[in-house]
């Protein structure tokens, strides 16, 4: 979003006095075009109560003892346009209040199919979308899968992960960090199998739901770090789950799953997204055909090995 402000501020006239966010995206927005452009700012409801927020020391270009009745412009700002309705209520606020005249709508971002619902905009992207500061509180987390450790709560330090009691207290006493308000599709985590109730008791706790839970069976840390099949892990129940999305918080696990998968993974800590392109998605899916066909005609030999074996844990010797 910062990038698309940058290039777009090319599309803002002049003449704009003042910067008003729409609650709650909105107001990341029209802060960056409030800081770029040295401009005073406020919320809607601030533009329509008159009040502004602070400014800070900074002297503003053009700021009076009345910022809002003296604007020749302003600049209302979302950060998308979705359904559009967001901005077509404060379009009527701000109609009712008799500033219409003065108000230039704009959102950084914008759908296909309302392209036409602000008077500026500075990018039309395809469904789906996801946007970093809001992908964890969307409807969306339902299509998706999701890691634990790092996303809904802290990692643990190397001195609590034990695999013992001070882990167990970790478990129960983890700090939340991006807690959802909508149903998560699956939660996969290198969390141990044996810790299921410890973990199960922390998301009731803090109201997290969830369709599916899935950790690894081990029976003990040294066990699971020895086999290191953390990505393999992941990759195969993102692919089991039919998820859209794999959320995950470790961002080098996070391109092993993506190569592993063919799948976009978001690694939320660096906010970037891994997503084979095609031609590593074809290179990815011819591995795993050639994988498979070799299972396949070493079959008849493994078959016939195992039933010589059996036999002759059977059959009588012969020898005398």
């Amino acid at each position: 979003m910062n990038r698309a402000i940058l290039h777009g501020l090319r599309e803002v006239p002049e003449d704009i006095d003042l910067i008003v966010g729409i609650p709650r995206s909105g107001l990341l927005a029209a802060m960056l075009f409030s800081l770029y452009l040295n401009k005073p700012v406020t919320d809607l409801q601030g533009l329509l109560g008159g009040r502004m927020l602070s400014t800070g020391k900074r002297p503003l270009r053009g700021n009076g003892t009345d910022p809002i009745g003296s604007a020749r412009r302003i600049l209302v700002v979302d950060d998308c346009i979705s359904q559009g309705s967001e901005m077509d209520k404060a379009r009527s606020k701000i109609e009712q209040a008799g500033l219409a005249d003065r108000v230039l709508f704009l959102s950084v971002y914008s759908f296909p199919e309302n392209p036409h619902k602000a008077d500026i905009v500075l990018e039309v992207v395809p469904r789906p979308m996801i946007f970093q500061w809001s992908c964890m509180h969307s409807p969306g987390v339902t299509s998706f899968c999701v890691d634990i450790d790092g996303i809904l709560c802290a990692d643990p330090t190397e001195g609590q992960d034990d695999d013992g009691q001070r882990y167990r207290d970790f478990l129960h006493n983890a700090k939340p960090l991006f807690l959802p308000v909508h149903e998560i599709g699956w939660l996969v985590t290198c969390r141990l199998e044996k810790y299921r109730k410890e973990t199960e008791d922390w998301l009731e706790r803090h109201g997290v739901r969830y369709q599916k839970l899935v950790m690894m069976d081990y029976p003990t840390l040294e066990a699971r770090e020895k086999d290191r099949r953390h990505a393999a892990f992941k990759a195969e129940t993102y692919l089991q789950s039919g998820k859209q999305l794999f959320v995950e918080s470790n961002s080098g696990l996070g391109n092993h799953i993506a190569e592993i998968s063919g799948k976009p993974v978001l690694s939320f800590t660096t906010n970037a997204l891994s997503h084979p392109n095609a031609s590593q998605r074809i290179d990815i899916l011819q591995q795993k055909s050639r994988y498979h066909i070799r299972r396949i005609r070493r079959a008849p030999g493994k078959l016939i090995k195992i039933t010589s074996s059996v036999i002759s844990g059977i059959l009588p010797s012969t020898k005398q």
